[in-house]
């Protein structure tokens, strides 16, 4: 086994809130010499056809993947799928769900920038995802090509996260309807960037790891952007003391977030090879379809 060879198991695509293609993304991993690779695009997996072609042209491993968000203690958390079956209906049916309540909440929030004094269209939000998932980065877009914020952290804290003044509550899944949905397609399901999930007041991050491994947590996404040495070491512990998997992904978007970069996040990310074999090997006790 090649020990340092490097992969990225999350980053985002045109599908949803990325600015390289699936197959961009493919190329960007074999000129950074990347072993393997998955898309994990927001609610939506139809990328994952497109990026696996490219692997297997390009010769970089291609795991499929998505990244579901869920709410948890009143916040989102995300959960990751890998190496699912891309053809499974109910998986499909499920995130083409999740994408319509998108929409709904999108209709809502350009009405009430528009009653703020913004003139924003729905018209040109989607455009500017380019007729794939839309969501509130391409809506933050907008805002700053239109001058109204400065910045996207402004565009979030004034109009779009949580409790801002455009913003609303769409579908979500609990993090255990994700794990199950994402088992049922033959999948592994894993925490991401556990440094970001809500907690009940008096519980701690193992209660909800030992909660989900009941329910079918298969992994934690430990080696990630923005988790500090002593976080990554914490949440390895805690995979090994669970028997998850352990892996790892920049979270790369592209340039909407140039200061990330594919499986090296802001410059010190090292995410082995490793990672994606045992995901493929944990896969293949559902013998599920992967990459």
């Amino acid at each position: 086994m090649n020990q340092l060879a490097r992969c990225d198991l999350h980053c985002h695509s045109t599908e949803s809130d990325g600015t390289l293609t699936p197959r961009q993304l493919v190329e960007l991993a074999r000129d950074l010499n990347l072993r393997s690779l998955s898309l994990t695009d927001h609610d939506t997996i139809a990328g994952v056809e497109e990026a696996k072609k490219a692997g297997e042209e390009l010769g970089v491993r291609v795991l499929s993947g998505v990244e579901i968000s869920v709410e948890y203690a009143g916040k989102t958390v995300h959960m990751l799928g890998y190496c699912f079956d891309a053809g499974a209906a109910k998986l499909q049916e499920e995130l083409e769900r999740l994408v319509r309540g998108r929409n709904e909440r999108n209709v809502k929030i350009v009405q009430r920038l528009n009653e703020l004094g913004l003139a924003v269209t729905l018209e040109e939000v989607e455009a500017e995802a380019g007729g794939k998932v839309v969501g509130r980065p391409h809506i933050a877009r907008v805002l700053l090509r239109h001058g109204y914020v400065q910045t996207w952290e402004e565009a979030f804290d004034k109009y779009l996260a949580r409790g801002a003044a455009a913003y609303f509550e769409r579908l979500r899944f609990t993090p255990h309807d994700a794990v199950a949905l994402i088992r049922e397609a033959g999948g592994v399901a894993v925490l991401a960037h556990p440094k970001y999930v809500a907690l009940h007041e008096g519980e701690t991050l193992d209660d909800i790891v030992q909660s989900l491994v009941q329910a079918g947590l298969e992994g934690i996404e430990c080696y990630y952007t923005e988790h500090t040495p002593e976080e990554t070491a914490q949440y390895i512990e805690l995979a090994k003391r669970y028997n998850l998997v352990i892996t790892g992904g920049s979270d790369f978007h592209g340039d909407v977030k140039p200061e990330i970069s594919l499986g090296s996040g802001t410059g010190a990310l090292f995410i082995p090879d490793e990672c994606a074999d045992a995901l493929v090997e944990r896969a293949r006790r559902h013998e599920s379809k992967c990459g």
